[in-house]
């Protein structure tokens, strides 16, 4: 009788392991989408009329309905610069222990990878379009060629993927990671020529960004001391990514492409902080680190770290605005109005005047 019951108390002991740690790895793994509180969750519908209209794809670090996230995010800023309507269709989701992940250019790239974990019910670049494209029809039915033509010359669109499929990557061999950025790029390509083909213009006018290094993030060094190879094959993909982006961009006639060298600007905020540590001032003015005057160009503001199975303890740090990163993977909110202004500078004259 005593075994018996030692055996249902291992048992018992067993099956409670087990539940805690499938709750665990529910909260690593399972995301949910974010969205405003106030903001509906039906199909999305583009406006019937505006002055000026900036459509966004991309992902979470052009997501302005990632309410819970550093605020205003570089596309708002952009808007706010010319008054326009925002229709965002970039997406972020946050699992239950409160880690943040962003949308892919193709959902199919997670196949294999760690993220294919995740059960991310967020729209891929295919997606978004396909999405915009059914709103947009509908909200021009009625509408004749005259008013639909001004409505494109009225409209911006950007286009913001590449931190989350080139996180994607790591660890992957540099031959694997590169077919890969070959597959992305060939959709985005593919997927703005759908959007002149659905148009019927040629006068589309895109904002293009280039991705940015993710060895600079700090999830990034969160993982210890990187093996040499492994970091010298990230950036190599980097670099490929922006040089495969950068050349079909060049070669493309069905509109206007602004490139933004997201990865230039990156470089720049932190080549600013350490040039002024240093003391040092150079001639384009990087080193006087004016605006915002950063004091933390390597480290997220917000710490996270495991309490509990399903909960997390986060800190925040008491300058917000002077951290260049809010999360490890996000930019902080002086990085995001930075970015929307160098942008808003870049378009001002092409397209604004």
């Amino acid at each position: 009788m005593r075994l018996f019951n030692k055996f249902h108390a291992v048992c018992a002991l067993a099956v409670c392991s087990i539940l805690l740690s499938a709750s665990f790895l529910a909260s690593q793994h399972y995301y949910r989408r974010v969205v405003l509180p106030n903001q509906p969750t039906s199909e999305f519908r583009a406006t019937a009329s505006f002055d000026r209209r900036l459509v966004v794809f991309g992902d979470s670090w052009s997501d302005n309905n990632a309410a819970e996230l550093q605020g205003s995010v570089w596309t708002d800023w952009l808007c706010m610069s010319f008054s326009c309507h925002h229709e965002n269709l970039a997406e972020t989701a946050k699992s239950l222990s409160g880690s943040y992940i962003g949308s892919v250019v193709d959902n199919t790239e997670l196949s294999g990878s760690l993220l294919n974990l995740y059960k991310t019910p967020l729209a891929d670049l295919k997606a978004q379009i396909a999405n915009w494209i059914a709103a947009e029809t509908e909200a021009t039915r009625e509408m004749d060629g005259e008013a639909i033509g001004i409505r494109q010359n009225r409209t911006i669109v950007i286009v913001s993927f590449g931190v989350w499929d080139l996180w994607n990557v790591i660890g992957k061999t540099y031959e694997d990671a590169s077919k890969a950025v070959d597959r992305n790029v060939g959709v985005i390509m593919d997927q703005l020529n759908l959007l002149a083909e659905t148009w019927g213009s040629n006068e589309l006018r895109i904002i293009l960004t280039l991705a940015p290094d993710v060895t600079f993030l700090p999830a990034y060094r969160a993982q210890g001391e990187p093996q040499i190879t492994k970091h010298k094959d990230a950036i190599r993909v980097m670099e490929h990514w922006n040089g495969e982006l950068r050349n079909s961009a060049e070669d493309w006639t069905n509109g206007t492409i602004y490139l933004f060298d997201t990865n230039s600007f990156l470089a720049d905020q932190i080549r600013d902080w350490q040039l002024f540590a240093a003391g040092i001032e150079e001639s384009n003015g990087l080193g006087k680190n004016e605006d915002p005057g950063w004091e933390n160009v390597e480290d997220a503001c917000v710490q996270s770290s495991q309490q509990w199975v399903m909960t997390s303890d986060t800190s925040e740090c008491d300058s917000p605005e002077k951290f260049l990163f809010w999360n490890d993977m996000h930019l902080g909110p002086s990085a995001h109005r930075l970015l929307g202004a160098e942008v808003f500078h870049g378009i001002e004259e092409m397209w604004l005047g």
